[in-house]
């Protein structure tokens, strides 16, 4: 927007043709304009192309093929000019002051490197209309071990000076599946020493919705799983650290193998989702387990049919 941006904010859509014009509206609508918009097309399927169009003339553009939200965000930031990084999910929505107050928050804090707000749950079946950091707070010391074990929680749509990506580098393309990159980039930010500072005024309507990848419990499991691997090998993890992700891993692998199992089920795969089911009784050793096992073995169609009604 600024021939010389102080700001990047970093905009992957992949089929948001829904959301897109209000979310890109109301980044238009900021109190404070020194930003450049990134908006990068992942390959979408709908008309989030056409929608975006209206705004062309005010955004930077990147159409690529479909990658992922990591890859995305990546493409975004290797066009990035500004000072600092702002991070706004297609579907999602900032109130005005949004870029005012963390961008100036992180103006008046030199040895801070990351600014977060808080947030609205905005359609969520559990939680619609609450605070995020009532449900997930951010109390106390905001430091790695206490984000690792998770007590403080750091909500995603946020502001980070882009000085800290030459010392961590980007979102890691490597981690299976897709929902935990953003806890890895601010876990791997605050193992080396960089500060984070937060605000409790709700500055996003998070958008919930149930084909979101923020929804989707298998990806989200499947790299919340890598993530924690790779902490685990990780030479600057202490032992506690280690042992706590080693305790931890059990269960998260338990839990993705009942959603491969659900998963599976649904569609109709049953092989794939017997494998998963044992592994999950391996894990689990519960006897409602042992009675699907069966009734899987015996009559999967009849298995699915009434995880279908259950699910209705």
């Amino acid at each position: 927007m600024n021939g010389d941006p102080r700001i990047s904010v970093i905009i992957p859509a992949y089929n948001v043709e829904d959301y897109i014009v209000d979310t890109l509206d109301s980044l238009f609508a900021q109190t404070r304009t020194d930003f450049e918009a990134i908006v990068i097309n992942d390959g979408s399927t709908d008309r989030t192309g056409e929608r975006i169009e209206q705004f062309r003339s005010r955004i930077r553009y990147i159409s690529r093929e479909n990658g992922g939200v990591m890859a995305a965000r990546n493409a975004g930031l290797r066009q990035a000019r500004g000072r600092y990084i702002a991070l706004l999910d297609g579907d999602d929505l900032w109130e005005p002051e949004f870029l005012e107050i963390l961008a100036g928050m992180l103006d008046a804090d030199p040895a801070a490197s990351v600014a977060f707000p808080n947030a609205i749950f905005h359609g969520s079946p559990k939680f619609d209309g609450r605070l995020y950091q009532d449900v997930y707070p951010a109390t106390g010391p905001i430091t790695f071990d206490r984000v690792l074990r998770r007590e403080c929680s750091i909500f995603g749509s946020l502001v980070f000076r882009r000085s800290a990506l030459y010392a961590v580098g980007p979102f890691d393309e490597a981690l299976e599946g897709q929902g935990a990159e953003d806890l890895d980039l601010w876990l791997r930010m605050l193992q080396a020493g960089m500060k984070f500072i937060h605000t409790t005024r709700p500055l996003v309507r998070y958008r919930w919705r149930s084909d979101s990848l923020s929804s989707s419990g298998l990806s989200q499991l499947r790299c919340l799983i890598s993530m924690y691997r790779k902490f685990h090998e990780a030479p600057q993890t202490t032992a506690d650290q280690r042992d706590w992700i080693a305790s931890r891993l059990p269960e998260l692998t338990g839990m993705l193998d009942l959603a491969e199992f659900r998963d599976a089920l649904a569609k109709g795969d049953y092989p794939a989702a017997l494998s998963a089911l044992e592994r999950a009784d391996r894990h689990y050793d519960r006897p409602k387990l042992k009675l699907l096992l069966a009734g899987l073995k015996i009559a999967p169609r009849a298995v699915r049919w009434l995880a279908g009604r259950r699910d209705r």
